[in-house]
């Protein structure tokens, strides 16, 4: 895990980039709206499971199996695609987001630890799925927008999620914000008045290609004193992304001054 927040003689903007657009058709982001429906949602016990998924932090979590099966029976393309090739990735479909994967916990635990200060924060969770991280911040008084490719992530599961840990339905209408779609159009599509104290992310950079639009999102929406936190492992096997390549990628450009804050021997 890294973190890095803008060096002090960074010059400029970014060169630009003249590679070849990619031929995938990625989802255009766009903000989702709570609807009365989610807000009044009553879920029964066997739905969710209650674990402590850090050191001292128990939450309700809905079950995937179920958000799974719900998805399939509603006819959505994408959950249906992965599940019938049994894959957790298909570029420009589905990008994970029902599984929770290692590093997030890392990087719970790791925020718990260092107690990092996350009171009256402004907070963006990309590529959030379950949103655990985010819900981390929302107890530490954060607020916290949730970001995740596949808006059907964002209903199913991470709004869910919220409500379920949250009695108080005012936090998630005044507190929080979710955006769906591909990081490209992201920056554009958030408030440009409005950039964020810390950027949490877990698990983004095994696709290579996908590098860049991560790190435009960090550099257009950072403040000047904020900080970007990614967890990942040091290699993707069978994707080809890794730490160490987009640690370069960030090192090259010059922008911000970059720190390794945790290392561990397993899917590190």
């Amino acid at each position: 895990m890294f973190k890095f927040g803008f060096a002090e003689d960074a010059a400029g903007t970014a060169e630009e980039d003249n590679e070849q657009k990619d031929r995938l058709e990625w989802i255009p982001a766009t903000k989702l709206e709570i609807t009365s429906e989610q807000i009044g949602a009553k879920y029964e016990t066997d739905y969710y499971t209650e674990t402590e998924v850090f050191p001292g932090c128990k939450l309700k979590l809905i079950r995937s199996d179920k958000v799974t099966q719900d998805l399939t029976d509603q006819n959505c393309q994408n959950i249906i695609e992965a599940e019938s090739k049994h894959s957790d990735l298909i570029p420009a479909k589905y990008e994970g987001g029902l599984k929770i994967w290692e590093c997030t916990f890392d990087l719970g635990q790791y925020i718990l630890e260092k107690e990092i200060e996350l009171k009256d924060k402004l907070v963006l969770d990309l590529g959030c799925g379950a949103g655990l991280i985010g819900l981390l911040s929302l107890r530490k008084n954060s607020a916290v927008h949730f970001q995740d490719y596949n808006a059907e992530v964002l209903r199913s599961v991470t709004i869910p999620n919220v409500l379920l840990n949250f009695d108080d339905r005012t936090i998630i209408l005044t507190k929080c914000e979710f955006y769906a779609g591909d990081w490209a159009s992201l920056a554009t599509l958030l408030d440009e008045s409005k950039k964020y104290d810390y950027i949490f992310t877990s698990e983004t950079i095994y696709n290579p290609d996908n590098h860049k639009k991560l790190y435009e999102v960090f550099k257009t929406k950072l403040k000047v004193d904020g900080t970007v936190f990614v967890a990942g492992k040091s290699y993707y096997f069978g994707v080809g992304g890794g730490m160490k390549q987009f640690e370069n990628l960030i090192l090259k450009d010059g922008c911000f001054d970059v720190e390794s804050v945790w290392k561990i021997q397993d899917g590190d």
